[in-house]
């Protein structure tokens, strides 16, 4: 998520840095024409046109940033275990827990169908915020995001609804 902010915050600065070239290059402001009019040649396109310019290009050239499709974190059991999972829409995704560094990989374009077929019947809008039972001492926590819905469920209640997601999911 952090890529995704840099990514808007280079264009937006490249969006800025053509703004203000293009006020500052209107020269003396007395009309006086440029050194390149005067010498008879025509002028160069100015620095916010070749900006404008390479900025879409750049952006027509870059597909659109990938997008969260489902976040899972698992808490819990004997070791504190803190893991969490992000997938994006692309079927790039990303594994990180308190034990080691973050890894990354890329489901297959059938493995990535399997998911989203799981998550649309799971119907996450219709499901239970919180499904969790009786604590157990060395038990798991799961908690899914996806569509802008979170559910939270344990080793005791795991939701029926929920299988085919944890069957789908990578299991890096």
């Amino acid at each position: 998520m952090r890529l995704i902010t840099r990514a808007r915050c280079g264009t937006a600065g490249v969006l800025l840095a053509a703004v203000l070239t293009a006020g500052c290059a209107g020269g003396d402001g007395a009309g006086s024409p440029s050194p390149a009019e005067s010498a008879g040649t025509s002028p160069a396109p100015s620095a916010s046109a070749a900006t404008s310019t390479s900025a879409s290009a750049s952006a027509s050239a870059n597909p659109a940033p990938a997008r969260p499709l489902v976040g899972v974190t698992v808490t819990g059991g004997i070791a504190g275990v803190h893991n969490t999972l992000l997938v994006q829409d692309d079927g790039t995704y990303t594994t990180s827990s308190r034990t080691g560094p973050a890894r990354t990989g890329r489901m297959t374009p059938a493995e990535l169908a399997a998911l989203r077929q799981a998550l649309e019947k799971a119907d996450f809008a219709h499901l239970p915020r919180e499904a969790t039972g009786s604590p157990i001492a060395d038990g798991f926590t799961y908690r899914l995001t996806y569509a802008g819905h979170t559910v939270t469920t344990d080793d005791t209640t795991r939701l029926p609804a929920l299988r085919a997601v944890f069957a789908a999911l990578p299991q890096d």
